[in-house]
């Protein structure tokens, strides 16, 4: 039999750099998310704020 050559594939972005942009995409989705989903509530900004999370947790803890 005929040994078959294998072809390396180059991809033209390595694996590595593929995850990362996928994670980073990713998280800047969840903030927009958070912010559209609190904007309808009450100023989107507002989300970032460490007092939002601590209410939220004060609510969900009792």
């Amino acid at each position: 039999m005929a040994e078959q050559s294998k072809k390396l594939v180059h991809r033209r972005f390595p694996l590595i750099v593929r995850i990362l942009l996928f994670i980073y995409i990713a998280v800047i989705v969840f903030f927009v998310g958070l912010m559209i989903g609190f904007g309808i509530l009450d100023n989107p900004i507002e989300v970032f704020r460490l007092e939002t999370w601590e209410h939220i947790i004060n609510l969900t803890k009792e």
